[in-house]
C-alpha cells in the first residue's frame, strides 16, 4: 500500500463507511490505497488522537492534511498531484482525516501539505467519502479509463 488514509474515528453511519470502501476497493492497481482509524478521544482531547496518529506514521511517509485552508485542486490538477507524489514519495502518501475538534499542533508540524475538498467546513465522515472518491477518480484518471469526463 502507497497511499493511506488514515482518520480520527471510524465511520459511525454504516453508509459512508461501505460506500467510502466501495471507492477504495474499485481503485486499481488494487491494493495501493487503504483507510485506517485511530480511536476519537471521547473527551475532544486533540492531543491523545494527535499521538495516536503519529504512532501510526513512519519516518519517510508524506504526511497530507485535510483542511478547508489548504490547497484547492480540480479533479485533473489532483490526479498529477497524487501521481507526481506517488512517484517521488520515499514512503506512504498519507491523507490525515482530523476528528471532529481538529488536529494536534505536532500533527500539523509533521504535514508536508494541507489540502481543501471544500472551502466548506465539513463532518470528517463527509471528508472521507470525498477523499474515498476523489481518489478513484484520480486513479482513473491516471490510468485514462472513462470515469472522468
Amino acid at each position: 500500500m502507497k497511499l493511506v488514509i488514515l482518520g480520527v474515528g471510524r465511520p459511525k453511519d454504516k453508509n459512508i463507511a461501505l460506500l467510502s470502501g466501495a471507492y477504495i476497493e474499485r481503485i486499481v492497481p488494487k491494493g495501493v490505497v487503504g483507510a485506517e482509524f485511530v480511536d476519537a478521544a471521547k473527551d475532544g482531547n486533540i492531543e491523545k488522537e494527535g499521538a495516536s496518529i503519529l504512532k501510526r506514521l513512519r519516518e519517510r511517509d508524506i504526511i497530507i492534511l485535510l483542511d478547508e485552508r489548504g490547497k484547492m485542486y480540480n479533479s485533473v490538477e489532483f490526479s498529477g498531484y497524487i501521481s507526481e507524489s506517488l512517484s517521488a514519495a520515499g514512503g506512504r502518501l498519507v491523507f490525515i482525516i482530523g476528528g471532529a475538534f481538529g488536529l494536534s499542533d505536532d500533527v500539523k508540524r509533521r504535514a508536508a501539505q494541507a489540502v481543501s475538498l471544500s472551502k466548506m467546513t465539513m463532518p470528517h465522515e463527509l471528508c472521507l467519502l470525498f477523499l474515498s472518491e476523489q481518489l478513484y477518480r484520480a486513479f482513473s484518471i491516471i490510468s485514462g479509463n472513462d470515469y472522468h469526463h
